[in-house]
């Protein structure tokens, strides 16, 4: 393979201003036996060579540190916030998002806001939240599967957390109403249809998913009626994916955590039933609305 000549090739040498060269192109240019280059590559080799061989150690040093600061990949620093910050956040962002600002009832809002907050800061404080059940190993390997009484602000409050870390890797997450999904499943269909099922097993399989109002939808209709969520949560669970859920009590066991889990076995079988202790963390959402 011959190297390519240059125009400046039928010009002497000694009247030209050799630019200077890096060390790819010399090596690129080493690469061809002396009698395929021109004089004027040559002369790019000797002044590349003239150059360094002047050089220092300190200098060789300081090029060879320069190179690594550029090539070397980045480490990736892990997202982090004390929870004071994010307790700071959550106020901001909840009267930005709802219109209202975030109101502290008897204490019962903070009570079930800590363990939210301490989770997702990391801090070593959640595990000693009250409102955190021990019917499950706490871990922050874990999702979130919050449980409460209708209207008492776990969808408001999921929906800023949400908001707050929008974006961040690993952190955030995105929402959808337990319907909702249904909805998208139902759409799976026509001459496109398995392309829209992958693109659905891969927003629902994958990536750190919030599903609210769980327990309430309905049978999906697709060919036939299909229990999506626990085709959903059972996959979730074999790809190890970050999930949280929200939901009720069971109706006739307010207050009953253990109904509530009880009831997600009854819905989706008892294996879906058995990996909630693998998958969540339990987390009792209690009273009623916080929102003014």
């Amino acid at each position: 393979m011959e190297a390519h000549n240059h125009p400046e090739d039928s010009q002497k040498t000694d009247n030209l201003m050799i630019p200077i060269i890096g060390i790819h192109k010399y090596n690129e240019l080493k690469s061809f036996s002396s009698d395929k280059l021109s004089e004027f590559q040559k002369a790019q080799i000797e002044s590349y060579e003239s150059k360094n061989a002047e050089a220092t150690s300190e200098q060789i040093k300081s090029r060879g540190d320069y190179a690594k600061k550029v090539f070397e990949p980045k480490e990736k620093v892990e997202f982090s916030i004390s929870a004071r910050k994010l307790f700071d956040l959550f106020k901001a962002k909840f009267k930005e998002i709802n219109g209202i600002p975030f109101v502290k009832v008897d204490g019962i809002t903070i009570k079930n806001l800590e363990p939210l907050i301490y989770y997702f800061s990391k801090d070593e404080r959640f595990f000693s939240c009250d409102n955190l059940s021990d019917i499950s190993q706490p871990s922050f390997d874990k999702g979130l599967l919050i449980i409460g009484n209708y209207g008492n602000g776990k969808t408001s409050t999921m929906k800023v957390f949400e908001s707050i870390f929008r974006g961040i890797p690993k952190v955030g997450f995105k929402s959808y109403s337990a319907n909702e999904a249904v909805i998208m499943f139902e759409k799976c269909t026509g001459e496109n249809a398995d392309n829209l099922r992958l693109e659905f097993e891969k927003t629902m399989w994958y990536g750190i998913k919030n599903f609210d109002d769980l327990k309430t939808e309905r049978i999906a209709s697709n060919y036939g009626k299909v229990n999506i969520f626990k085709e959903i949560l059972e996959e979730r669970y074999r790809l190890k994916s970050k999930t949280f859920l929200v939901c009720n009590f069971k109706e006739g066991y307010e207050d009953d955590l253990q109904a509530a889990v009880d009831e997600i076995g009854e819905k989706y079988g008892g294996r879906v039933w058995d990996r909630v202790y693998e998958m969540f963390n339990i987390i009792e959402f209690k009273g009623k609305s916080f929102r003014k």
